[in-house]
């Protein structure tokens, strides 16, 4: 509704104030349900998918998400990974940011709960499909 106000030859003040109301409303009523009714986070929600399960890199997600082996590196690279042993998880949040996390190979495993989502943190929202591996087809990210 907004591109098309915007691209009408010449859009009325009153056109745009009424698109713009609209979705502002839309936003709202959507938010408040989604906070308020199970059924609605569901379907507004999206799984975030996880790219990295410890060192196995895991490409049917990568393909999925739309991220190339070269910004999984350089994710890595941001989040200070010196070693592909640090990484525990890496996960695409549902904002579309990269969440990276490592530890030193001897810390005690990843607390479950930090790759929950859904209501109130509960449940699992993570995306995993482990079809086939990167190394299976000569990935360049190798442990």
């Amino acid at each position: 509704m907004l591109a098309s106000v915007t691209l009408w030859q010449k859009p009325t003040l009153l056109e745009g104030a009424v698109t713009m109301g609209m979705l502002f409303t839309l936003q709202f009523v959507v938010g408040n349900l989604h906070k308020r009714v199970p059924g609605v986070t569901r379907l507004v929600d999206t799984r975030r998918p996880l790219l990295m399960d410890g060192t196995e890199v895991l490409c049917d997600n990568l393909r999925r998400a739309n991220v190339t082996e070269a910004d999984l590196r350089a994710k890595l690279r941001e989040a200070n990974v010196t070693r592909l042993e640090q990484v525990r998880a890496v996960v695409m949040e549902s904002t579309g940011d990269v969440s990276v996390l490592h530890a030193p190979p001897d810390a005690p495993p990843i607390d479950k709960s930090l790759l929950a989502g859904g209501r109130n943190g509960a449940g699992p929202r993570i995306w995993i499909a482990r079809h086939r591996k990167c190394g299976d087809e000569g990935s360049s990210i190798r442990v």
